[in-house]
């Protein structure tokens, strides 16, 4: 994913994930903050050049280059995450964008996210998912949305807290964009009973349009009189 692709929606996901699992992307953090400092640089650019001051431009450009290397290095880190996290979801080609949204919820998502619930520091009370049904029309809006959001349900651990915080901290570990609701605790320790809402954030790589859609008939081209 690129800083030209990354909108609002991404940062307060990426942003609300961090806050209450905090780790694994202390670097999602600064994504905003570099965005802003390039944008600014790039104007202060922009004016200095229409002022003709060549010792403000010379600055302006100065401060242009290291906006950009801090922009580009917070990009590489971005990248690297996203193909780390993300299934690859192509819907430019609706059909074709279909199966592979069918395979990630029916085949992948599922039992991934399951298999990783199963930690042997604490145990687990509750972990059974609920992925829902994909769409089987290829013109569903869900491949013109930039962001995918599956609510799994609920994830319920007993152990002391130091156990149930590692529990939490350790979803960073996913190689699924996961969200971890603020965990609800109960009991005594070394006996406690936390429970926590799950949810998996996808971006598709690219979009359908939502203009474009597939005649269901199959013959989207076809005029009165001409062969089959």
């Amino acid at each position: 994913m690129s800083f030209s692709k990354l909108k609002k929606i991404h940062v307060i996901i990426i942003g609300s994930v961090l806050l209450v699992i905090a780790g694994v992307g202390v670097f999602f953090l600064q994504i905003k903050p570099q965005m802003d400092a390039y944008k600014a640089a790039e104007e202060k650019y922009q004016r200095e050049s229409v002022k003709g001051n060549e010792t403000a431009k010379a600055e302006a450009i100065r401060q242009r280059e290291l906006a950009t290397l801090a922009f580009n290095q917070a990009q590489a880190l971005l990248d690297a995450q996203m193909r780390r996290r993300m299934p690859y979801l192509n819907f430019t080609r609706r059909d074709i964008g279909m199966l592979a949204l069918w395979k990630e919820q029916i085949k992948v998502m599922g039992p991934l996210l399951e298999s990783f619930a199963r930690d042997p520091n604490v145990r687990v009370l509750q972990a059974n998912f609920k992925i829902p049904a994909p769409p089987a029309n290829p013109n569903d809006a869900v491949f013109s949305q930039d962001l995918l959001v599956f609510p799994l349900g609920q994830v319920q651990v007993s152990g002391n807290f130091k156990q149930i915080m590692n529990n939490i901290r350790r979803w960073n570990n996913c190689r699924r964009l996961v969200m971890v609701g603020p965990p609800r605790l109960g009991g005594v320790s070394p006996q406690l009973v936390a429970t926590y809402d799950v949810t998996c954030y996808v971006f598709p790589a690219a979009t359908a349009n939502p203009q474009s859609l597939i005649d269901m008939a199959g013959t989207p081209n076809q005029t009165p009189g001409q062969p089959m």
